[in-house]
């Protein structure tokens, strides 16, 4: 009989309703079992998952019909060698293991803090958490203002704004007080925080003034740090979770952000120590990065910014640089084309970051959030330096002395 794969036979046995009768071949054989095992390795999964968490299971059935009938398919219709078998069924593992939605702890009783919920990501993922089903403490800048209305009227009375500004003390201990009270009163504990609040002026350190680049780290690096300290024991007792909001700006250089990102890539690293730190409490941390997203945290009066910064600048300062510098100019003309409203990647990455059982240590949202750390990191100079000048080069900025060519 002519040399015959497994699957040429089999479909010949089916056209002619007779049994398989050839020489023995144990190649054939071997394909046979391979393919057999590389199924048996899906079913494997499918089975554990089920165990696991019965109701995404259910939830998947779908997916993974699908993608076992495909593998059977493939392994008994076309002629796939043993190595290819391997890659295929990986890959469909990999495909499922992706859109199979991770295990989620319950929600039941649990409390979240978040900071910054006036607008942006801490708005939407204070209404998103309240829907979910949690008790949701949202901190405002300004808890008599449109967002903290806003949230009061549209959510339900598990949702409590509070007046929080994370950079002065005195508030931060107010809120503790406030969300003591709530947790005895309802019965129930803290289980997270979301360290959200954040601010940005744009502008290299020779035209900020000293106070702004001290609030810049008041809020975005020690108010997370205030937050963290006065309610960690609230968070011991219940092995919660910390939640902090940083950026990819954090992880790689932007120009005339410098101390934007210095900010951020401090909450970056203090996240990390606390990661390990926190183990002994059974506390989990995770860092999120997002990119490209309509926060709203560049929504200052850049005008009203720049001329008290011209006005407090040095003469030098003012001679090289021209007053023009001081009002910063985005290259892009309509810059928020390219930024997204919609925050539902971040939040859904945040309450993974609250409910998983094992949550990751950084979540990325947006196309730069790991691309530019990425580019600046582990790319040779030679070719980060010119692709971080495409990337991350986004105002338009001339000192007057450069027009003189000086």
């Amino acid at each position: 009989m002519d040399n015959l794969t497994w699957q040429q036979m089999l479909r010949t046995s089916v056209r002619t309703s007779l049994f398989w009768q050839t020489e023995v071949d144990y190649n054939r054989y071997l394909d046979f079992f391979v393919n057999i095992a590389c199924i048996a390795i899906y079913i494997f999964y499918v089975i554990k998952q089920y165990f696991l968490d019965p109701q995404t299971a259910r939830k998947c059935v779908i997916l993974h019909v699908f993608t076992l009938s495909c593998l059977a398919v493939l392994f008994t219709t076309f002629e796939i060698t043993p190595p290819w078998q391997v890659f295929i069924t990986l890959v469909g593992l990999s495909v499922t293991v992706i859109k199979t939605p991770r295990k989620r702890l319950p929600i039941k009783d649990k409390a979240i803090l978040i900071t910054g919920c006036d607008r942006g990501i801490g708005h939407v993922l204070a209404k998103q958490l309240d829907k979910t089903g949690f008790y949701v403490f949202a901190g405002c800048l300004d808890v008599r203002g449109d967002g903290s209305r806003d949230l009061t009227i549209s959510c339900s009375a598990k949702l409590k704004t509070i007046q929080l500004d994370v950079s002065k003390m005195s508030q931060v201990e107010s809120a503790l007080q406030l969300v003591q009270q709530e947790l005895t009163m309802k019965g129930i504990q803290l289980w997270g925080i979301v360290n959200n609040a954040g601010i940005c002026y744009i502008g290299n350190v020779e035209m900020m003034t000293e106070a702004d680049m001290q609030k810049i780290m008041a809020v975005n690096y020690m108010g997370p740090v205030h937050v963290c300290k006065s309610f960690l024991p609230l968070l011991r007792r219940s092995h919660g979770r910390l939640v902090n909001v940083a950026s990819n700006a954090g992880l790689a250089p932007v120009p005339l952000m410098g101390v934007y990102c210095a900010s951020k890539s401090a909450l970056v690293t203090m996240s990390e120590v606390w990661r390990y730190e926190f183990k002994i409490w059974g506390i989990k941390v995770a860092t999120i990065i997002p990119s490209g997203y309509k926060t709203g945290i560049m929504s200052y009066d850049m005008i009203a910014t720049g001329d008290r910064w011209w006005s407090q600048a040095s003469q030098a300062v003012k001679d090289d640089y021209g007053q023009e510098c001081f009002y910063i100019k985005f290259k892009q003309k309509n810059r928020d084309r390219f930024l997204s409203a919609e925050f539902s990647d971040i939040c859904q990455n945040i309450e993974d970051a609250l409910l998983s059982p094992r949550p990751h240590s950084r979540y990325y949202s947006g196309f730069l959030a790991k691309s530019l750390p990425f580019v600046y990191l582990y790319l040779p100079t030679w070719l980060s330096d010119p692709l971080m000048n495409i990337l991350a080069n986004w105002f338009e900025f001339k000192p007057k002395m450069l027009n003189r060519g000086n």
